[in-house]
């Protein structure tokens, strides 16, 4: 991890910069004979080292803190401990949902995802496990978004995915798509025999749009009538086989950003990676 300079150190740091320059010359000319301004050097490096240091780091989960098969390495979970026990606050910030099979394989080195940062912001949790209110989609998307894809041609090789509080629901089973989210041990996937009825009979945090990467540009512009503008909903893509429809309001920025208020912090506190 690269921490980069908070606000506050590099005010402070600007403040000492003539007694570092003073003690760093003296240094480099060999000019130092009662190791004064070497020990001040020193001194205000370090000072400056812990000021940048932060107190929370948010991290993406899928291309970032996992492995390509969705796993932690070792070395990936000797740091997340390495920065727990330095009091660091590691927070998941990630397109995936709480639940699912990677919560006992990842989560359980982010103290259960509490706190944490799910479905691009749509759900997340305080240190507590107290879940904050979710940002959902706007009731009559998700039958939009279904019925976009019902009249265009490349609808028909799209499997729709609504995630519905812990769970993501499903139409069609015979799928590889289907298999490889799965894989992927995000929310548990469940089956209903019509998408569009339990989409209308819950509130639904996000819609995953699964295709072939090559067809994603088709359907991201078949969708693009009704999602967007005044609709409520975005489009975002994270990996080359899925779109997400998600509320355009909810991101995941937002959302650690909330976090922070809520703890008494500000960005110059944190690190995103």
């Amino acid at each position: 991890l690269a921490w980069a300079p908070s606000t506050r150190a590099v005010r402070i740091a600007a403040a000492v910069e003539p007694a570092l320059k003073t003690a760093v010359s003296s240094f480099r000319s060999a000019t130092v004979k009662s190791g004064s301004d070497l020990w001040t050097m020193w001194s205000i490096l370090i000072g400056l080292a812990a000021l940048c240091r932060p107190r929370v780091v948010f991290t993406d989960c899928d291309g970032t803190l996992l492995r390509p098969d969705h796993t932690l390495s070792d070395r990936a979970r000797q740091t997340l401990r390495a920065l727990d026990r330095a009091g660091v606050i590691v927070v998941p910030a990630t397109g995936r949902g709480r639940a699912g099979t990677w919560t006992s394989s990842v989560l359980t080195e982010l103290r259960g995802g509490a706190p944490g940062v799910f479905c691009n912001g749509c759900t997340s949790f305080d240190r507590d496990g107290t879940a904050l209110p979710p940002a959902l989609l706007p009731t009559s998307l998700p039958a939009s978004v279904l019925g976009a894809l019902g009249t265009s041609a490349v609808g028909a090789g799209c499997v729709a995915v609504a995630y519905v509080g812990d769970e993501a629901l499903y139409e069609y089973s015979a799928s590889a798509l289907i298999l490889r989210l799965a894989a992927v041990g995000d929310s548990p996937l469940r089956r209903v025999e019509c998408l569009r009825s339990a989409c209308a009979a819950s509130p639904v945090s996000k819609i995953l749009l699964l295709h072939d990467a090559h067809a994603l540009p088709a359907l991201r512009a078949a969708v693009a009538p009704v999602v967007g503008g005044a609709s409520g909903g975005a489009v975002t893509q994270a990996i080359d086989w899925m779109l997400e429809v998600v509320p355009s309001h909810a991101d995941k920025g937002s959302a650690a950003g909330e976090l922070l208020a809520r703890w008494g912090l500000g960005w110059e506190h944190a690190l995103a990676i």
